[in-house]
C-alpha cells in the first residue's frame, strides 16, 4: 500500500480523536516521517481542509457570500517556516484569521502581514492579502488555521480551486444556496481526480458538497499554461435573485455582464481639452486617416508606461484618460481609455473593448473571470482595428498572439458587439546561412528574418536590454544562443520601425564544426539545436505554453570544397502531429549540400495528452542533431 493511502487511513482515524488540533497526538510524528519520503520538496502536508460558502440574498447587489474555512497542516520539516495567506479586496473583508499548533504555538496577530497582491496577468485588480508566518518547530507538528471572510457582492466570487500549494489528503467544499438565488456551478478539469459530489436540501437551501482526495500541490512550471486549463475548479455563476417577490438580475447573460461593465465606464468624465493640443500636434502633418491613427496609437505605446495601479472598483473601471495622460502611466484599462479619447479628439469612432486573453479558458460565459484585458476598437471606413496600447511593438493592423482568435466585447451604447480578433497568418524566425570550410570552422554569412510574434519578442528584449549589453545580446540572438559561434559585421535595421518584417545580416564563424581524418571532413551543419533534449517530465501538471506560435526554419547551404564529394548524408526525419511538426532534410545540388530544418508548433501549446508523442519526437530530433555529413576526397 502506498504512503498516501496509508496517510489517508490514519487521517480518518486521527480526525476523530485529535481534532481540534490543540492537543499533541503521538501518531503525527511517525505519519510525517513516512510522508517525508514521498513529498521530498514540500514543507507541509495538508491533512484536511474544509471550506463553506454560504450565499444569501442582498437587496442592492442580489447576493453576497460568507466563507468559513479550516485547515490542518502537518509539518514535514524541522525548524523551517511557511506563509499562509488569505486574499481580500475592496468588495470583501476578512473578519477572522488565526493559526495555532498542537505544540501550543500561536501565530501572533501583531505579526500578521497585510499588503497589496499582484498577479502576472494583465487585468490587475485591487486584491490584497493577509498572511501569517508559521514556524515549523518539529517534524509532525500540526498547525490548525481558521478564517472567516465576507464578500459583499457574489459576482466577485468567480472560481474555487481544489488544489493548494501543498499536497492534500482531503479537501471538502460546501456551498449553501437559498432557493431564491439562481446560482449555477460549472465544473472544470475533474477528469483524473478523485472528486465526489453530493447535493441535498436543508429547508429552503440547496446544499452542494464536494470531497476531493489525494490532491498534489500546485507547482510553478516552466512555460506553464493558465491555472484554469490545469487544475480542477468550480466556476460560480450568480445569475439572479428573488428579492421581495421580484427577480433581480445579477449576471444571467453576457448582456448583464456588458451592462455592468458599461455602467462603470459611463461614470467616466473625460476632459478631451487636456488631450487636444497633443492630438493636434501628432496629426497636423499627416495626410491620411491611417497616418493620423498610427501617430496617436504609437504615441500611447511609446509614452505611457504600463503599470498595475488600482483601488477599489478601479479593478474593473478604467482610469480617466486625462489622468493617464498626465501621469504617463496606466494599466490596460487606463491605456485603452486614453487611446479611445485621443482618437475621439481627432474625430474618430473609437470604443472600449473587453477581452479575455488566451490565458483564460472561458468564452461566452457571463462571469468576471472571462475578461482579463481591455483594448480599444477603432471603426474606420467599414473596418475594425483592435488597438492594444500595452503591446509596445505591435504595429497598427496587427494583434498580439495572446488576443488573436479571442472573442471581444465592444461597447455599442446600450448594446454590445462581439467580434473575434483576427488570427495572423504565421509567426516566423527564418535563418539563411551560406557556409564554407576554413580549417576546423564553418564560415559564412547569415540572414535573419523575423515576422509577427518573433519580431515583437526580439524588439521587446532588445529595447529592454541595457545599452551596454545590447551588442552582446544581439550577437547571442544571431547565434541562437550557441556561444561557440562568433558574430561579426552585424548590421541592424531601424528598430523603431513597427511595420513589416525585420531582417538583418551578419558574418559568422562556427569553430569546431568541422573535423578531418584520412582525407575526410565530418561536419556539423546545425548551429542552433532547438529543442535538443527538451523532454517533458512525467510529473508535469500544466500543458506547455510557449506563449508564441513557433515557426523556426534554418537553411544552411554548404559549398563542398574542390576535390571533395559528399560521401554520407544523414537520414531525413519528418514528424507530423496535430500540435507540432519537425522536419530535417539533407540534399545535394551540384557542389552544394543543403540542410533544411523546420520546426512548427502552430498554436504554441503542447497539451498533456500529447506529452508522450512530443517526447518521442524530441528524442528523434536530438538523435538527428548528433548526425554529421561526411565529405570524402
Amino acid at each position: 500500500m502506498n504512503l498516501l493511502n496509508t496517510a489517508l487511513k490514519k487521517t480518518a482515524i486521527l480526525s476523530l480523536s485529535c481534532l481540534p488540533l490543540i492537543a499533541f497526538c503521538q501518531d503525527y510524528p511517525k505519519m510525517a516521517k513516512d510522508l517525508q519520503q514521498q513529498f521530498k520538496e514540500d514543507k507541509v502536508y495538508v491533512i484536511g481542509t474544509a471550506t463553506t460558502y454560504e450565499f444569501s440574498k442582498d437587496s442592492k447587489v442580489g447576493a453576497k457570500v460568507e466563507i468559513t474555512g479550516d485547515e490542518d497542516l502537518l509539518s514535514l520539516r524541522y525548524n523551517d517556516g511557511i506563509n499562509i495567506l488569505q486574499v481580500y479586496d475592496g468588495n470583501s473583508k476578512i473578519e477572522k484569521f488565526y493559526a495555532e499548533s498542537n505544540l501550543h504555538q500561536k501565530a501572533p496577530d501583531d505579526k500578521k502581514v497585510c499588503g497589496t497582491y499582484t498577479s502576472d496577468g494583465l487585468f490587475f485588480d485591487d486584491s490584497k492579502f493577509c498572511g501569517h508566518q508559521l514556524r515549523l518547530k518539529e517534524v509532525g507538528e500540526v498547525w490548525h488555521s481558521h478564517f472567516e471572510k465576507k464578500i459583499y457582492d457574489a459576482k466577485y466570487l468567480s472560481t474555487i480551486f481544489f488544489p493548494s500549494s501543498y499536497p492534500t489528503a482531503e479537501k471538502k467544499i460546501k456551498l449553501i444556496i437559498p432557493r431564491e438565488l439562481d446560482i449555477e456551478i460549472k465544473e472544470f478539469n475533474f477528469e483524473g481526480y478523485s472528486i465526489k459530489k453530493s447535493e441535498t436540501a436543508d429547508g429552503s437551501d440547496r446544499i452542494i458538497e464536494y470531497t476531493a482526495k489525494k490532491l498534489t500541490g500546485m507547482k510553478t512550471e516552466r512555460a506553464e499554461r493558465g491555472m484554469q486549463y490545469t487544475y480542477p475548479h468550480l466556476l460560480i455563476l450568480p445569475k439572479s435573485a428573488n428579492v421581495s417577490g421580484k427577480q433581480m438580475m445579477i449576471l444571467s447573460s453576457n448582456a448583464d455582464l456588458y451592462s455592468w461593465y458599461s455602467g462603470l465606464a459611463s461614470q467616466l468624465q473625460p476632459d478631451r481639452q487636456a488631450l487636444q493640443s497633443t492630438v493636434n500636434q501628432l496629426v497636423k502633418d499627416k495626410k491620411t486617416d491611417e497616418e493620423k491613427v498610427k501617430a496617436i496609437y504609437y504615441w500611447v505605446q511609446d509614452n505611457i508606461r504600463y503599470i498595475a495601479f488600482e483601488d477599489g472598483v478601479a479593478a474593473f473601471k478604467p482610469d480617466e484618460a486625462q489622468h493617464v495622460f498626465e501621469k504617463k502611466y496606466g494599466d490596460c484599462k487606463g491605456m485603452a481609455n486614453l487611446t479611445r479619447e485621443m482618437l475621439k479628439a481627432a474625430g474618430y469612432d473609437a470604443r472600449l473593448t473587453w477581452i479575455g486573453t488566451r490565458h483564460i479558458m472561458y468564452e461566452s460565459i457571463p462571469t468576471l473571470a472571462a475578461n482579463n484585458h481591455m483594448i480599444c476598437t477603432l471603426f474606420l471606413k467599414g473596418k475594425e482595428y483592435f488597438l492594444d496600447g500595452t503591446e509596445k511593438y505591435v504595429p497598427f493592423g496587427e494583434n498580439a498572439l495572446r488576443i488573436q482568435g479571442r472573442p471581444a466585447m465592444i461597447e455599442d451604447g446600450n448594446k454590445f458587439i462581439v467580434e473575434k480578433i483576427p488570427v495572423a497568418d504565421e509567426d516566423a524566425d527564418v535563418r539563411n546561412i551560406t557556409a564554407t570550410i576554413n580549417g576546423e570552422a564553418l564560415e559564412g554569412k547569415c540572414t535573419v528574418t523575423l515576422k509577427g510574434e518573433s519580431k515583437k519578442n526580439f524588439l521587446y528584449q532588445y529595447h529592454y536590454t541595457k545599452n551596454d549589453d545590447k551588442s552582446e545580446w544581439v550577437s547571442s540572438f544571431a547565434s541562437d544562443g550557441n556561444d561557440k559561434i562568433k558574430i561579426t559585421n552585424l548590421k541592424l535595421p531601424d528598430l523603431d520601425q513597427r511595420e513589416g518584417m525585420l531582417t538583418f545580416d551578419c558574418n559568422y564563424s562556427y569553430p569546431g564544426a568541422v573535423s578531418s581524418f584520412n582525407n575526410e571532413y565530418y561536419i556539423d551543419l546545425d548551429p542552433s539545436k532547438s529543442f535538443q533534449s527538451w523532454v517533458i517530465k512525467d510529473d508535469r501538471q500544466s500543458d506547455v505554453d510557449f506563449k508564441e506560435r513557433i515557426h523556426e526554419k534554418i537553411i544552411v547551404v554548404l559549398t563542398i570544397p574542390q576535390g571533395y564529394k559528399a560521401a554520407t548524408l544523414p537520414d531525413n526525419i519528418n514528424i507530423k502531429e496535430p500540435e507540432f511538426s519537425f522536419s530535417v532534410q539533407y540534399k545535394q545540388e551540384g557542389d552544394k549540400v543543403i540542410y533544411t530544418k523546420e520546426l512548427n508548433i502552430p498554436e504554441g501549446v503542447i497539451q498533456k495528452k500529447n506529452f508522450a508523442k512530443w517526447n518521442n519526437a524530441v528524442k528523434e530530433l536530438t538523435k538527428s542533431y548528433d548526425n554529421q555529413i561526411v565529405l570524402k576526397k
